[in-house]
């Protein structure tokens, strides 16, 4: 979804951000539609699911630990400084 251009690499972060803010406990209880401002529903819930499997075992969990474990993993301290570097000016040398 990234390299189609159709999900950035920061979005991954506001989605687990949203997602642990909303402490649900199963994928069926999140309004998919209303999670990012910018991003169907559809899309964050297609983008959600490989998110999930990259924890492995990931059926033997609930959601409410699958969001924990990547919240944990991919910390949300890092979304400011790479929305910094992805908005940096170029420069040519």
């Amino acid at each position: 979804m990234v390299a189609e251009g159709c999900w950035a690499d920061t979005d991954d972060f506001r989605l687990l951000m949203v997602l642990y803010e909303l402490d649900k406990n199963c994928e069926e209880d999140v309004d998919w539609d209303n999670l990012l401002d910018h991003m169907y529903g559809d899309i964050c819930r297609k983008r959600w699911r490989p998110m999930a499997r990259q924890i492995g075992d990931n059926r033997k969990r609930s959601f409410a630990e699958q969001v924990d474990i990547l919240y944990e993993r991919y910390c949300p301290d890092i979304l400011e400084p790479k929305e910094a570097y992805n908005n940096r000016t170029r420069v040519d040398i």
